[in-house]
């Protein structure tokens, strides 16, 4: 049997890369052409609305050539008024050349290109007239002016921050982020809590894509599934005890998971998709089956999950399986948020009255970015709408404490739902895909909420509890991280 040359075991090599790179993009493709298939019946609907209006446009041509000469007699007006300004300039060009003839030469031919034609005279006095009132605006408010300016000139991956704000933010985040990787045992326990540690890692590895290679992933998987079960492949928030199946914490471990690049397993995963209600959404505990106890934060926590642990996936049968149930997930809570508020209640079909959570809701509108829902435009609009004037405190957490019955058990909803740092991180996603009046008022929020000495200063990583810490980290790493 003849031995492989170099150079086809070095393109065997490239062709297996090749296909583990193909692996990788098939859920993105699967998920195009969901998408593509959606959008094509209002394609359909646009051709039909197109040929309605064309007898209407038809008829206003007439009425458009009638108007022709009135605007070309217009427009001749306008070039003579800016033949008139043009000569003042030509005698400010011949002034400069008596100070400096190399400027003025480089101006004599900015002035040959202008003047070739009718258009270009006519853009070039309308970039002046702009540029005029926008050294005028500058003047007269100088902080408004700055901030068009950062938004207009800086990448949508960043948020554009004033230089002392984002000073501030990375080293916040850098204290945080030393203080909550001193808190890791990195024995066996971790942080002691499942959901604490899932919370922290996953703060960490945002905050620093490099953290990965810092840190024994092979423990942080052999900790998580030690504590997960025993009756099923999923984690309670307390492991000892009386404590039902958490589809919440085990969404948070099979996202800390991702981050790391563990693919969870099989039954893992079967445990969260087997738990989707008919309707597309999920109880914050197993085994909760009536339709009231299907709740916003199980539902964000699990979209979440199963996004990030898609592509991980080897089988395409179950990428596509994953991909099916976010895109229900995603469905339910389109259907549930509060009208024109972007807000979700913890529990939207409970049967007595309820007021809605700002932390659920940063946090639902995180999760629906984060997993690419298309249709975000009006609801991102109302969330900027809805912002609150001052930002929440660090700490300031709700919770409903609703008594969820699982068989035969109540089992009290203990989840706080800190406000900040998910108004935080909702802001930002909504500032990446909004227009640019629109991102100046996500940044006129976000200036407000980080500027120096904000309540988000306050923490220290030292806290009691380490939840509240992780989830501001989590805020802190988008400027962090673009340092």
């Amino acid at each position: 049997m003849r031995k492989a040359s170099p150079a086809a075991k070095k393109l065997g090599a490239y062709a297996q890369a090749l296909g583990s790179y193909a692996a990788r993009l098939r859920p993105y493709v699967d998920k195009a052409r969901l998408h593509a298939n959606k959008l094509r019946p209002y394609v359909g609907k646009t051709r039909f609305y197109i040929g309605k209006l064309r007898p209407y446009v038809d008829k206003l041509r007439p009425l458009t050539d009638r108007l022709r000469p009135y605007v070309d007699k217009l427009r001749r007006h306008a070039v003579k008024a800016v033949d008139a300004v043009g000569s003042w300039l030509h005698r400010g060009i011949v002034q400069v050349g008596k100070v400096s003839p190399r400027t003025a030469r480089r101006l004599e031919a900015v002035e040959a290109w202008v003047c070739q034609s009718d258009g270009r005279k006519l853009r070039g006095a309308a970039l002046v007239a702009v540029l005029v009132l926008g050294i005028g605006f500058a003047a007269i408010f100088p902080e408004a002016a700055g901030r068009y300016g950062r938004v207009i000139f800086t990448s949508n991956r960043v948020v554009p921050l004033p230089d002392e704000t984002r000073r501030a933010v990375r080293e916040k985040a850098k204290e945080l982020a030393a203080a909550l990787d001193g808190r890791l045992d990195r024995k066996r326990k971790l942080a002691g809590e499942t959901w604490t540690s899932a919370r922290i890692l996953v703060a960490l590895r945002e905050n620093d894509p490099d953290y990965a290679s810092r840190i024994d992933v092979k423990r942080v998987e052999q900790y998580f599934r030690s504590m997960a079960g025993p009756e099923c492949a999923c984690w309670r928030r307390f492991p000892q005890g009386k404590h039902p199946n958490h589809l919440g914490v085990t969404s948070w471990v099979l996202w800390t998971f991702a981050q790391y690049g563990i693919p969870a397993h099989k039954s893992e995963l079967e445990f969260l998709l087997s738990a989707q209600s008919a309707d597309g959404g999920w109880p914050l505990f197993g085994g909760a089956q009536e339709e009231k106890f299907t709740s916003s934060y199980g539902t964000a926590a699990a979209i979440l999950a199963l996004h990030a642990q898609a592509p991980l996936q080897p089988d395409r049968g179950q990428r596509k399986r994953v991909a099916a149930a976010v895109d229900r997930g995603v469905d339910w809570l389109k259907s549930r948020v509060v009208a024109g508020r972007a807000r979700w209640a913890d529990y939207p079909a409970w049967p007595e009255p309820q007021e809605d959570f700002l932390g659920v809701s940063g946090f639902a509108l995180f999760a629906l970015h984060r997993v690419g829902a298309w249709w975000l435009g009006s609801l991102d609009r109302d969330w900027l709408r809805e912002l609150p004037a001052q930002a929440p405190a660090a700490l300031r957490g709700e919770a409903s404490a609703k008594a969820v019955q699982v068989g035969n058990r109540p089992f009290t909803d203990e989840t706080r739902y800190y406000e900040l740092p998910w108004t935080i991180l909702a802001t930002e996603e909504v500032y990446r895909s909004a227009g640019i009046f629109r991102k100046i008022r996500a940044v006129q929020w976000l200036e407000r909420a980080l500027a120096p000495g904000a309540s988000i200063y306050e923490l220290t990583g030292r806290e009691k509890s380490a939840a509240p810490v992780a989830e501001a980290l989590l805020a802190l790493r988008n400027e962090a991280k673009h340092e």
